[in-house]
């Protein structure tokens, strides 16, 4: 039984490791609301980690609508019509306006913004509607596959910008963005559906209106063809986004006031692609991203058209959920293994290995491909169950040190048990010399009553009496090598060292005596004699296979057995060796010299 405890506790543990990491791994392929939060925090953090795209041609540049125009008038539609014409004179490749210019539509309302618009290649927004209405004009020039208007955000209507503002050439773009649970807006869709037509989002038509991509077309996967490049994109056809840094927004954005007052050089549009908005919170152009509470919706767009032009955008394949846990369940598994025959120490170093494996993979793939697979959550859930089952294992270690340092307070001092837990190495099983004090005990007549006496009876005597003996010993210092039949053998001065261990083992046989014949008239036991002798000896583990003894070999050890018989013709219940009367200091009182087998006249003593 003594191989099968520790084999039992480690399967116990890797059994939990493994249903633990299953568990994990089942929580990992369903997604439950809260653990898909903290994933996309863990992901948002991976994608701002990530460098920025190098400058990217055409390039992109952000006009700025502040709360007044070039004269320090609240800015409105005229001042629009202004800032479209100065921009259209600088010849962008195109221009998208991150604004639904909708309401107020009478005739010649607006007549020089439209003007404005018409001057170059422009882009207006629109937003999705719960009210039905007609497909606003241009209807939207836009490929899709078969199927890939499955799962598109859609709506029944659109809040389209007056028709005048189309009349000449303006083509419309989604400006709509979705945010998650938490209302973080991490994604947008490269398409919504809505008035019964497909209609790509206001970066996407950016590019395809400044030349930088030409038709787009949405296949079912789903990707985004844009010329020769394909953009993977997460289930509804979203398109994630890398957030600027706010240095990265400011060195992209110009003030639409600094425009109209002539302060920018017209150099900064030239061939640009030139996004329009406003980052004032009145204006309701604000929206909570992973890099800022308030991040201006004109910011997003340009995030994405940066991250199109320069083929570099995040993206979670759709299976990648199932790809986490199947890893982490295989791997939970080979943990659990490891758990069982590998140590602790490398079991747990094999765990963080693989979970940081793990992360490090992770971040090496997003910045080699794009791909966003979870850094975090498996990592942890390769490294928790492993922790899970090496406490486990820790605790039963406990319980069974535990029932051994009891096991072993029968046998030994509290305090030798102690310094032995806390420094193994001092316990020399393998054979030493060493001088001891050895004591040995018996009872007169027990014999004859263990022939008289029922088991059980006999029993329960020999526990009474053995109780108050090996507690004698102990409180003494002494060890207890060992109970054969009625008598008790002890050790003082082993396993450790015990200084004064020769009056230590007179203290404890004066004090066995004294209370054994306590215990006589209860008991109905015969007198207990004691035999000490103090002299070198072996010490060491004794056997093989299943059974080994701790025990000592030398004279002493034999003479102190001799001395506790001759007791029967000397008389005194405690006789007392040569080696142990010179070196003890309690006093003692000497009997006769005594001719004893195997080692000749003896001078012997008894307690004083």
């Amino acid at each position: 039984m003594t191989s099968l405890g520790p084999r039992l506790r480690r399967a116990q543990a890797a059994i939990v490791s493994a249903a633990l990491s299953l568990a994990l791994a089942a929580g990992l392929a369903l997604s439950p609301d809260g653990l898909r939060n903290a994933r996309e925090r863990a992901l948002d953090v991976m994608i701002r980690l990530s460098p920025a795209p190098a400058p990217t041609s055409p390039a992109v540049v952000i006009v700025d609508i502040g709360a007044a125009d070039e004269a320090g008038r609240p800015w409105n539609r005229v001042a629009s019509g202004r800032l479209a014409a100065a921009l259209a004179a600088a010849a962008p490749a195109a221009m998208a306006w991150d604004i639904v210019f909708a309401g107020d539509c009478a005739a010649g309302t607006g007549k020089d913004l439209a003007a404005g618009l018409a001057a170059a290649p422009a882009v207006l927004g629109m937003l999705l509607s719960a009210l039905p209405t007609p497909a606003p004009r241009p209807l939207p020039v836009f490929g899709t596959a078969e199927g890939a208007g499955a799962g598109l955000w859609s709506a029944p209507g659109l809040e389209a910008p007056c028709p005048a503002f189309t009349a000449d050439g303006a083509t419309l773009g989604s400006i709509s963005l979705p945010g998650d649970s938490t209302a973080r807006v991490r994604m947008v869709p490269a398409a919504v559906a809505a008035a019964g037509e497909i209609w790509p989002a206001l970066p996407v038509e950016l590019l395809r209106r400044g030349g930088a991509a030409p038709l787009p077309v949405l296949d079912a996967a789903p990707a985004l063809h844009l010329g020769r490049a394909i953009f993977p994109l997460d289930p509804g056809a979203m398109l994630r986004f890398r957030p600027s840094s706010r240095e990265e927004r400011l060195a992209r954005t110009v003030p639409a006031e600094a425009v109209l007052q002539g302060l920018v050089a017209q150099d900064r549009f030239r061939d640009a692609l030139v996004l329009v908005g406003s980052s004032l919170p009145q204006r309701g152009g604000l929206r909570p991203t992973a890099a800022d509470p308030l991040y201006p919706s004109v910011q997003i767009a340009a995030d994405v058209a940066v991250g199109l032009l320069a083929d570099r955008l995040p993206w979670r394949p759709a299976g990648a959920a199932w790809v986490e846990a199947s890893s982490l369940a295989l791997a939970g598994l080979v943990l659990a293994l490891a758990l069982m025959h590998l140590p602790p120490l490398a079991t747990a170093g094999l765990a963080l290995v693989a979970g940081g494996l793990w992360a490090a993979g992770a971040v090496a793939i997003h910045l080699l491909t794009g791909r966003l697979y979870d850094p975090l959550f498996p990592a942890l859930g390769l490294v928790m169950p492993v922790l899970a089952g090496l406490i486990l294992r820790a605790a039963a270690h406990a319980r069974a040190e535990r029932a051994l340092r009891r096991r072993m307070g029968q046998l030994l001092p509290g305090a030798v048990v102690a310094r032995l837990a806390d420094d193994p190495h001092l316990l020399r099983l393998a054979g030493e010399r060493r001088e001891i004090t050895a004591l040995f005990t018996d009872i007169e007549g027990f014999s004859a009553m263990a022939n008289r006496l029922p088991p059980e009876i006999l029993i329960a005597t020999l526990d009474r009496y053995f109780a108050t003996v090996t507690t004698i010993v102990l409180r003494h210092g002494g060890m207890v090598d060992k109970i054969v039949g009625d008598g008790l053998h002890a050790l003082f001065n082993a396993p450790l060292d015990q200084p004064g261990h020769v009056d230590a083992a007179l203290a404890a046989a004066g004090e066995i005596v004294r209370e054994t014949e306590v215990l006589r008239p209860v008991l109905g036991l015969g007198r207990t004699r004691i035999g000490v002798e103090t002299g070198p000896v072996i010490l060491g583990d004794v056997g093989g296979g299943a059974r080994i003894d701790y025990t000592a070999h030398g004279p002493a050890v034999n003479l102190a057995a001799r001395l506790q018989e001759m007791g029967k013709t000397l008389g005194p219940a405690v006789i007392v060796g040569p080696a142990a009367a010179t070196r003890a200091t309690l006093p003692l009182r000497p009997l006769q010299t005594i001719e004893i087998r195997s080692f000749g006249p003896l001078p012997l003593f008894t307690l004083g």
